[in-house]
């Protein structure tokens, strides 16, 4: 696949990561729905107990994945769909560039991500509301 992002803005781990994810196979809607889902659980779960956890950054993360895939058409074009995917697949990979679980910078690398996939589907707007 050709990369329709430019991965060059990101601190190299982020981007090997990124670019990783970006390549990989394209799973149904659904399912990175019901990812998006477990993942959201499993943070609701564990934030009282991980005083490492920016919870608060988690959250506006996960409510920028659910509007990209809200705002996805019924039959998204290939680029729609592996850029939604891949930033909904760098957020609920716990152990990215920054572990998600053991920093308060763990998620930082993940709303980088997932505001690039967002601003690079020209869907901006969604980063004011």
């Amino acid at each position: 696949m050709s990369n329709d992002m430019d991965f060059s803005r990101f601190e190299p781990n982020t981007r090997r990561i990124a670019e990783q994810l970006a390549g990989e196979a394209l799973v149904s809607i659904p399912v990175l729905a019901d990812e998006l889902t477990q993942y959201v659980e499993e943070i609701d779960s564990h934030h009282r107990n991980a005083e490492f956890v920016d919870y608060d950054i988690a959250k506006r993360i996960a409510d920028l994945c659910w509007k990209l895939l809200d705002a996805l058409p019924d039959e998204p074009s290939e680029k729609q769909h592996r850029l939604t995917q891949l930033a909904i697949n760098y957020f609920v990979l716990a152990e990215d560039a920054q572990d998600d679980n053991y920093s308060l910078a763990g998620f930082e690398d993940d709303l980088e991500v997932v505001t690039a996939v967002v601003k690079e589907l020209g869907l901006a707007h969604l980063l004011d509301s």
